[in-house]
């Protein structure tokens, strides 16, 4: 992620010094990022400058987030990611609905960020501009179970997990490594030693409730990308197993 690509990115962000270190930290990963304050800054910098993907803050003076969400989605194909404090269900998903590619909650480590921004990048490049969907689908049911007729793939080189209908999860390093364990071991039970064993830890002093607030918060944000449960099934007194059919790419 430290060779420079051609992504384009403009982050609107009213705070002057996260603006700042956002941008200069995206530059260091080697994604060409420009900041502004606020809408005007950024229809100003559109009119200018071709950009692939902006990322928006909600809570912005003058017009809010939400607002320039939907003008470019109305308007254009432009990848959008959410990069707010607003972190409930309800917000995810309105943001998702009205067409974000991508929603993150703050405060966010910027090789997450990059990592994000790399994968929709991807994903834009590989379809038609006419025909790229205006939003990602949030529609299915846990009764439907779509992910069992389909295939769950584990991103290795951009730390993402890819639903079977191509929406992208980007992963936490930890919510990456207890992912591996499960697709090593795809549809078997992974028992909690290989778990613990896969962070560092030692069986007899390692504390298990991290790894079940790294599942849940996995859960959480997946739910919200993809609008389905991950196909994470808990296995009580021993460990965990991906009910899914699922690959490494």
């Amino acid at each position: 992620m430290n060779n420079s690509t051609d992504l384009r990115v403009i982050l609107v962000e009213d705070d002057f010094d996260l603006r700042e270190e956002t941008e200069l930290g995206l530059r260091a990963l080697g994604i060409d990022a420009t900041g502004v304050a606020d809408a005007a800054g950024l229809y100003r910098e559109l009119v200018n400058t071709k950009y692939d993907i902006v990322v928006l803050d909600i809570g912005l003076p003058g017009e809010d987030g939400l607002s320039i969400l939907r003008y470019l989605r109305a308007s254009g194909n432009m990848g959008i990611v959410m990069l707010t404090a607003r972190g409930s269900l309800d917000d995810r998903l309105q943001g998702l609905n009205d067409g974000a590619d991508a929603y993150m909650v703050k405060p966010v480590d910027l090789k997450e960020l990059a990592s994000v921004l790399l994968s929709l990048a991807r994903r834009l490049q590989g379809q038609p501009m006419a025909h790229m969907p205006q939003q990602p689908v949030v529609h299915a049911s846990s009764e439907e179970e779509p992910s069992s007729s389909g295939v769950w793939k584990l991103d290795r080189a951009y730390w993402t997990l890819i639903s079977p209908e191509g929406l992208s999860v980007p992963l936490t390093p930890k919510e990456y490594t207890f992912l591996s364990r499960l697709v090593e071991k795809c549809g078997e039970p992974v028992p909690r030693a290989h778990i613990i064993h896969a962070f560092g830890g030692e069986i007899d002093d390692f504390d298990f409730h991290r790894v079940e607030v790294i599942i849940s918060r996995l859960r959480r944000k997946g739910k919200a990308i993809t609008g389905e449960l991950l196909p994470i099934k808990a296995l009580p007194g021993f460990g965990f197993s991906f009910t899914a059919r699922c690959i490494f790419i």
